[in-house]
């Protein structure tokens, strides 16, 4: 309890200290929020748990990596995740480029560093498969794993996928305010293949 009061007393004065004006430096902190999208048309389960799934795939092996945890508003169709800190250098692909999906999952012991790999599906039940989190150490480092990244300043930022006809999909920056979260059987939902 006192590490979360001593992480939310740290944004705020961050906050205070940064002003009310939009900042052209790396963005360490980062509010993601958007509206809900449930396709199931039965409630959210109020065990529900909002987490960032980061995907590495640079190593000999592919895998996720969970880093973040935000909050549902079912009432209000709503939802955000507040990130204050880098994610850690084995979220990221070659340690320069970080890509978060959102997940919605009813386990209540998935824990930060976890793989959801093991997860059945029947325990994820939503996912913002159409956006990511990117965080880039600087986009001349991101860009040398992902093309894209050059697109990207410096710390976290939001990026919605564009499907790039015969190669990979990628990313573009988007608002953070704009992401909709899906509530759905996960073979349902459609993820940017950027990888």
């Amino acid at each position: 309890m006192n590490r979360h009061k001593s992480l939310a007393l740290t944004f705020v004065v961050a906050t205070l200290s940064a002003g009310c004006g939009d900042s052209t430096g790396p963005s360490q902190e980062l509010l993601v929020s958007g509206t809900i999208q449930d396709n199931t048309q039965a409630p959210i389960p109020g065990d529900a748990r909002v987490l960032v799934v980061w995907v590495v795939s640079s190593g000999p092996a592919d895998y996720t990596y969970v880093f973040g945890e935000g909050s549902l508003d079912r009432d209000a169709g709503t939802f955000q995740v507040r990130l204050d800190l880098p994610p850690p250098a084995e979220a990221r692909n070659a340690g320069v480029l970080g890509v978060g999906v959102i997940v919605v999952t009813t386990n209540q012991s998935v824990g930060e560093g976890d793989d959801i790999a093991t997860l059945p599906e029947t325990e994820l039940i939503g996912a913002a498969g159409q956006y990511g989190v990117i965080y880039v150490t600087t986009p001349e480092q991101a860009a040398q794993n992902r093309y894209w990244a050059a697109e990207f300043q410096a710390g976290y930022g939001v990026g919605v996928g564009v499907e790039v006809p015969g190669d990979f999909d990628k990313f573009v920056p988007a608002s953070p305010s704009s992401v909709v979260l899906t509530i759905d059987d996960w073979q349902n939902i459609e993820f940017v293949n950027w990888t």
